[in-house]
């Protein structure tokens, strides 16, 4: 009702459509929906960079019924264009439906699957749980109790210690998440990989445990931030505050 009544452009980015590997899930696009709203306003957003592991390729697909914006986006491939040759690999490469459905989607997921059992399984025997999640190249963890206080700056100080020992984590403030303390870790490569993450994490958190014993207490037991809470002091520029009012409270999401 809003949609119509607002006019309204809702943007739908299925960018990991095709990487769901969870055990009897499925992925329902919204173009699968009947009776939408305002199908004039209702966008669809797709790209080979995630499903298909092309992230250099910077292919991306619009679907949309809106003449205007068809307009608007034909007059920028002008200048933007996808190259011929780009173009022939790719359609030559959908177009060999009976591959992608038999092997390489069957084998992508599989491998998803087992990446990420690894890593949770991994990060739950070191103390670190992680959001629930049916699809995707990532796991959003929870380093909280590693922080020596509940802010960005101890947040960035942890993935700066975390750098030194060559581990490359993406620290939550970079997602504009309200709470430090959050990391993304993607999983979507090999094994040895993953095993090498783990052991090198174990390394850092040990030594961080043991540094965080020796704190005061004070800053141990200084409550976390919530959206309905004041806005965590800084003296750097943080999203966070932005956002704040948007999030879901962590405690009632699903976590491992």
């Amino acid at each position: 009702f809003s949609l119509c009544r607002y006019k309204l452009h809702v943007i739908m980015d299925e960018i990991y459509m095709l990487s769901v590997y969870a055990e009897d899930s499925t992925f329902t696009s919204i173009l699968a929906l009947d009776n939408l709203p305002d199908p004039e306003r209702t966008h669809l957003m797709w790209g080979f960079s995630k499903d298909f592991g092309m992230s250099g390729i910077r292919i991306g697909v619009l679907h949309t019924r809106n003449q205007e914006i068809l307009t608007a986006v034909g007059q920028l491939a002008t200048f933007h264009g996808c190259p011929g040759p780009v173009q022939y690999a790719l359609s030559q490469l959908l177009n060999d439906r009976d591959w992608l459905d038999k092997e390489y989607f069957p084998a992508n997921k599989q491998r998803l699957r087992e990446a990420h059992s690894l890593l949770v399984g991994g990060l739950a025997e070191i103390g670190i749980p992680v959001l629930r999640s049916l699809g995707g190249l990532f796991v959003w963890a929870d380093f909280r109790k590693f922080l020596t206080m509940s802010t960005v700056e101890a947040e960035l100080a942890l993935w700066w210690k975390l750098i030194e020992e060559k581990i490359y984590l993406s620290p939550g403030s970079a997602f504009y998440c309200y709470e430090p303390g959050w990391f993304r870790l993607v999983f979507s490569d090999s094994r040895d990989k993953i095993k090498l993450c783990l052991q090198r994490l174990q390394k850092v958190l040990e030594r961080e445990t043991c540094e965080l014993q020796s704190v005061p207490t004070a800053f141990n037991e200084l409550p976390l931030s919530s959206p309905e809470g004041a806005p965590v002091d800084s003296d750097t520029e943080s999203p966070h505050n932005e956002v704040a009012e948007t999030c879901l409270l962590l405690e009632k999401i699903v976590v491992y």
